[in-house]
């Protein structure tokens, strides 16, 4: 692609009107901070585009509706795959995005016409829960926001007006890619995989100790419930047990051999077979447990389903090695309380911490923690592949592996050359190109895909939380930092108070776009739908959700599902077992 450079002081001309309430480079009258999940990464800036902005077929500004731009720190995926009449694949975003537009008429109230920047840091549930309830103590790491500066670039296309098409369609959009500053600014609000009241204890940002010798990179950073926040559910995430290629083909092999994987599975001989959704081996709960725990360490202590592991495959031979995320990650939340119920009941077993290899008086797991679901995708590929990954640890007594891009030449977590049986947990939108060595496994039988989620067979499936800070009532507390230089006006916080009104409440479109970006097609042919394919991503809770599943990848439609994780009195709590939605 060829790209352009362009000062956004000429982009944005129309924006420096008289009454704006920032100082910003976009200088937009009205902009909302917003922290929290990876996991609506691909899905935020979509929903916003397609429920908030206006696009009125005209790219000239001076009409008083500003043409939508997306401003991101990396561009992962081009929308279309470079094609800019294209809407699918939908546009993939790194850290940071803002989503600059004019907001449709037909939201009513102050939203109407209003010009809006919302800027979303993707850093984890974590920055999503801690600095929205208090900005004041919460680390100024958690508070970093993109200020699209003049180092944007405009990302062009064989488009005349360099427009790119959103997932539904019909909308456009100019998208710039950003090296701007990065600055300190306390969130409105924040969206995290599971509620606050989880992030607390061994679930809080920076709980534990690290490597003797290093200390953790954040001080433990419980929730503190304020009484400041409105918080409301979203969307549900599907989330799974992930292994290394070796223990799936591993475990694959034995229950095949014994007659154990679904009958559909009639052969594992070619590796689109052995990636089936048919031939997706199982793991007993007790033994993701006990891995988890690290109560196991030796594959030779449990067999897995009356078949013993051989170990020959992997330089690592029986021993455990366990790819985990960070505490104050909500990945790692909803893990830790869907398997241990972390949180949830007393004197729940404890999750194993951080220990790459530092001797133990005790037989122990390699345990490798990780800070993003990217980190993960590459602990588990590097134990797949032995390619070695740099965690940007500094592990004392460890073999030292490639320096990071930045040249300070970090330890490795996983040292290069090592292989193993290697264990962790992520979300099901990962890994759905099968590109890296990891593969994700079924548990007790149950298959973690949106259809069985939907009917409730797998339930490691969790609910989005969406919070923002007020200062009485429902009035928002919007706070100045590095971008924020104004004080809001009374019609920036009507705008806020009327968005985050709405905002937990993605459009079914917006969800099934990024679903329809999630299938996994092992044989690359989709000419036997349903056949091998199937699917991960998000679901909705609705009491009026269909009688029968009908998002799958043959001809979905509908992301919505009956059940939920909700109090009797409809409050959200990850607590809870799956149950009819109220």
């Amino acid at each position: 692609m060829r790209k352009k450079y362009l000062s956004l002081l000429g982009v944005a001309a129309s924006v420096l009107a008289a009454g704006q309430a920032s100082a910003g480079a976009l200088g937009a009258p009205n902009e909302i901070f917003i922290g929290g999940a990876t996991a609506v990464q691909r899905t935020f800036h979509l929903d916003i585009m397609l429920r908030f902005c206006e696009w009125d077929g005209n790219v000239n500004d001076a009409d008083g509706v500003i043409t939508p731009r997306v401003y991101t720190d990396s561009i992962k995926t081009l929308p279309g795959g470079g094609n800019p009449l294209a809407s699918t694949p939908p546009l993939g975003v790194a850290d940071q995005v803002v989503i600059h537009c004019t907001f449709d008429a037909t939201l009513g109230g102050n939203l109407a016409g209003a010009e809006v920047a919302v800027h979303k840091y993707n850093g984890g549930s974590g920055t999503g829960v801690a600095p929205v309830a208090d900005p004041a103590t919460a680390p100024a790491a958690d508070q970093e926001y993109l200020d699209p500066a003049g180092t944007c670039v405009l990302e062009t296309n064989t488009d005349a007006n360099d427009l790119w098409t959103s997932v539904d369609g019909s909308t456009r959009f100019q998208l710039f890619e950003c090296s701007g500053d990065l600055k300190t600014q306390a969130p409105d609000g924040g969206i995290s995989d599971v509620e606050p009241k989880v992030f607390v204890g061994e679930l809080a940002t920076g709980f534990g100790t690290s490597v003797p010798g290093i200390t953790p990179d954040k001080p433990q950073n419980d929730f503190v419930d304020k009484g400041n926040l409105i918080v409301k559910p979203g969307a549900g995430i599907v989330f799974g047990v992930a292994a290394t290629i070796q223990l799936r083909d591993e475990l694959q092999a034995d229950q095949f051999a014994a007659g154990q994987l679904d009958p559909a599975c009639t052969s594992i001989a070619l590796l689109a077979e052995r990636d089936s959704i048919e031939c997706m081996p199982s793991i007993p709960t007790a033994v993701v447990q006990g891995v988890y725990t690290g109560e196991i360490y030796s594959w030779d202590q449990r067999t897995i389903y009356g078949n013993t592991v051989d170990h020959g495959t992997v330089n690592q031979g029986k021993k455990v090695n366990f790819c985990r995320r960070t505490a104050g990650s909500g990945t790692n939340a909803q893990t830790a309380v869907h398997f241990l119920r972390t949180n949830c009941i007393s004197d729940a077993p404890a999750m194993r911490t951080f220990a790459n290899n530092v001797p133990a008086p005790a037989p122990a797991p390699n345990v490798y923690e990780n800070s993003g679901s990217s980190d993960m995708d590459d602990c588990l590929d590097a134990l797949g592949n032995g390619s070695g990954f740099d965690g940007d640890w500094d592990v004392p007594n460890f073999p030292v592996g490639p320096p990071t891009a930045d040249g300070s030449g970090d330890s490795s977590i996983v040292a290069p050359g090592r292989t193993a049986f290697g264990i962790g947990y992520n979300s099901l939108e990962r890994n759905v190109s099968l590109s890296r060595d990891y593969r994700f496994l079924a548990v007790d039988g149950a298959k973690p895909t949106l259809e069985e989620a939907y009917d409730g067979t797998w339930q490691d499936i969790y609910y989005l939380s969406y919070q923002n800070r007020v200062s009485a009532g429902t009035t928002p507390d919007p706070q100045l930092g590095g971008i924020r230089t104004v004080a809001a006006d009374a019609t920036e916080l009507l705008v806020l108070e009327e968005f985050f009104g709405i905002w937990n409440s993605p459009t079914a479109a917006a969800v099934q776009a990024v679903n329809d970006g999630l299938i996994v097609d092992p044989d690359a042919t989709t000419t036997n739908n349903p056949g091998d394919e199937w699917q991960g991503g998000f679901l909705v809770g609705d009491a009026a959700a269909p009688a029968t599943f009908s998002a799958g990848p043959a001809s979905g439609t509908d992301p919505r599902t009956p059940w939920s994780r909700e109090t009797a009195g409809g409050t959200a709590d990850s607590c809870q077992e799956l149950s009819l939605k109220n």
